[in-house]
């Protein structure tokens, strides 16, 4: 009996050890994840450019990335918001035009250890973003009720700012040799705003309209400036 055992525990403690040394061997052979440089990018928002031609508000914006490993791309975009509108119920006009800004990153979760692909991806989305504007708020005639008559308001140049954070996720393909299209879809949350003592902003460049969330998209065509 005592040799059955010790014949076993020999069998066992071997097959033991090639399970183990194989392992180590699959191990050893995994590629290390690279975060190695790419290349950079720039991209347009054709969305933006295209809304222009139906809403009274909207923007346009441009973007450059730089691309690590294909799975990071800290990115920063750069944009022109401008609102020319009229309230259809209280007839008060809100006009601003003004630059806005966002940083942030790409992290493509679509990626493998053995084949992060360049062609497709699917990914994550982070960003801070920030305006300066000014503004105009312009009112039809409002009747006094006590002693009648009527006055209009008009705030020319106005002052105002915000900061606001998204969230999201996109999808990017590639279409020719160094172009790709891509799309997002963004949940932003507003930081804070810079109000007047006399009004705030209706429409803030970038974000939309001026209320404490909002959903936002953009269509990209993207060309990719290679380094290799």
């Amino acid at each position: 009996m005592l040799r059955y055992f010790l014949l076993s525990s020999i069998i066992l403690l071997s097959a033991l050890s090639v399970t183990a040394q194989e392992r180590d061997g699959k191990e050893s052979e995994e590629k290390p994840i690279s975060f190695s440089f790419n290349g950079i990018a720039a991209s347009a928002d054709l969305f933006g450019f295209a809304n222009s031609l139906l809403s009274d508000y909207t923007s346009g914006e441009v973007a450059i990335e730089a691309n690590f490993g294909n799975r990071i791309y800290p990115t920063a975009e750069f944009g022109y918001g401008w609102c020319d509108a009229t309230d259809e119920t209280t007839a008060i006009r809100y006009k601003t035009s003004a630059p806005y800004y966002r940083v942030g990153v790409n992290y493509n979760f679509s990626t493998t250890r053995e084949k992060p692909d360049p062609d497709y991806s699917i990914f994550a989305i982070g960003r801070i973003a920030w305006t300066n504007c000014r503004y105009d708020v312009d009112t039809p005639p409002i009747i006094d009720p006590v002693w009648g008559g009527s006055t209009t308001l008009e705030l020319n140049d106005v002052k105002g700012s915000a900061m606001w954070a998204e969230v999201g996720v996109g999808v990017r393909v590639k279409i020719a040799k160094n172009f790709h299209m891509g799309w997002s879809i963004r949940y932003k949350a507003r930081i804070n705003q810079k109000k007047a003592s006399n009004s705030q902003m209706w429409y803030i460049p970038g974000y939309g309209i001026n209320q404490s969330t909002c959903f936002g998209g953009t269509y990209n065509l993207i060309y990719e400036i290679p380094f290799k």
